[in-house]
């Protein structure tokens, strides 16, 4: 069994939020450039959901308050853009992913 260091947890967590925001990014492309084929996008919307989970669970276990903020509004544009695919919505998106890979620096 190997022993953990105290800032080796924070850095895992970090880490895992990193991931998820890679994951995301690259479904959120995906996603983007498939709008004719709708099973696809179904995989692409389960892949960006389950790493918006992962992005909380680790802000959470952070307990980082802002991460948290952060990964609510990329939540909420994330589906206002699902709702109303515009470049406006996607930009916002980006945006939001942009900054909380920022933050985990």
């Amino acid at each position: 069994m190997e022993i953990q260091k105290p800032g080796d947890e924070r850095s895992i967590y970090q880490k895992e939020i990193q991931q998820g925001v890679k994951i995301f990014q690259e479904s959120f492309k995906g996603l983007q450039e498939t709008k004719k084929f709708p099973e696809k996008k179904i995989e692409y919307e389960k892949a960006m959901d389950e790493s918006l989970q992962a992005i909380q669970d680790a802000a959470s276990a952070l307990m980082n308050q802002k991460l948290i903020q952060m990964k609510e509004q990329l939540s909420k544009d994330y589906h206002v853009y699902l709702d109303d695919p515009t470049n406006q919505n996607a930009e916002k998106v980006d945006k939001d992913l942009d900054s909380l890979q920022e933050s985990t620096k």
